[in-house]
């Protein structure tokens, strides 16, 4: 007879204490009312470990638990969006950044598959403060670096240290398009990867608002002594709204742009497998030539303008007037560059 109150090895099926934490997590929302006895066969653990990892989770993780009688398995008491920050060493965050760019070569093959799944169980543990995107690979704008310089090592690590440790930052930064640097202060929210490039969120002290800031353009980093609580409301989707990749206009919200564009040719192919942009909707064409629209609803055209011309002559803005004649001019200033 097998006792439920001694925990046996199981060598081939036992989990981590995060890894078990999260697939209660996520049995939890699906709504299915998991309890120890059902997770313990699938986990391979034994009931008196589940227990164990539901008190972690109620009370160290102060997470709403409670249990349904006549469901005989546990809730959320109330809406629970994603699991709380689980500790991990600034030196672990490090060694995956290195390891993020040192998959780049390995793009579409198996391995880089095999290695992307097991580098995402371990930023589990980073949600919420870091976020990386190791199935993105081959997405476009991607950085396919073949190795990491010492200098871009040494500010993730700063910032890397800051984001977890709560520590505001001095920076100079230069934005796009400025001829000088300016002084930046800020309380760093989130490091996350975005279409392969890397920034950082937070709260700008000068301009009394969040800004993203991508670390490429950041010198002079300082990690400073005193510390700020980061709001627990703080979502990096929330945040970047309905911006086409990073930049979010502070001004615009609620993606009151509507764009369509239509691509034809080889693209007319490619951009419908692609996730663009949560809002991307296709929509066939009727005409001979092979086309498709590509709809979205974003909040600014800074980003969107320099994917259309990404496409050259394989892509036409429909709408809004706005984005055509961006476009227009930025097509006639490049004409200007090539004289006769």
């Amino acid at each position: 007879m097998t006792n439920n109150n001694v925990d046996t090895p199981h060598t081939n099926r036992s989990r981590s204490r995060l890894d078990r934490i999260y697939r209660i997590h996520r049995e939890i929302q699906s709504g299915k009312f998991p309890n120890c006895n059902k997770l313990a066969p699938v986990l391979g653990v034994t009931p008196k470990t589940i227990q164990r990892d539901i008190d972690f989770m109620r009370c160290e993780l102060e997470m709403p638990l409670e249990y349904h009688s006549s469901e005989y398995g546990f809730h959320y008491s109330r809406p629970v969006s994603e699991l709380p920050f689980i500790t991990s060493d600034v030196e672990d965050l490090v060694a995956l950044f290195v390891a993020r760019k040192a998959l780049a070569p390995l793009s579409g093959t198996q391995l880089q598959k095999t290695l992307s799944h097991s580098f995402q169980k371990l930023t589990r543990s980073m949600q919420g403060q870091v976020t990386f995107h190791w199935s993105d690979l081959d997405e476009a704008f991607s950085v396919r670096d073949t190795g990491v310089a010492l200098p871009d090592v040494l500010l993730f690590d700063k910032l890397a240290r800051a984001v977890l440790e709560c520590r505001k930052i001095r920076f100079a930064y230069r934005n796009l398009g400025a001829s000088d640097d300016s002084i930046r202060r800020i309380h760093p929210f989130h490091l996350a990867e975005v279409d392969g490039g890397w920034y950082v969120i937070g709260h700008d002290l000068e301009r009394q608002a969040k800004r993203t800031f991508a670390l490429q353009r950041m010198k002079d980093l300082r990690v400073l002594d005193s510390r700020f609580a980061r709001p627990t409301d703080f979502n990096l989707r929330d945040h970047l709204g309905n911006s086409f990749s990073v930049w979010k206009n502070p001004q615009k919200g609620g993606g009151n742009l509507h764009i369509r564009v239509r691509m034809r040719g080889w693209a007319a192919s490619y951009v419908p497998e692609r996730r663009w942009h949560p809002s991307q909707q296709i929509r066939q064409t009727r005409g001979k030539k092979a086309s498709v629209d590509v709809l979205f609803q974003l909040d600014g055209l800074e980003e969107i303008t320099r994917w259309v011309l990404s496409w050259g002559a394989l892509c036409t803005v429909i709408e809004p007037e706005e984005l055509r004649a961006r476009v227009k001019s930025e097509l006639q200033a490049t004409l200007e560059t090539y004289p006769t």
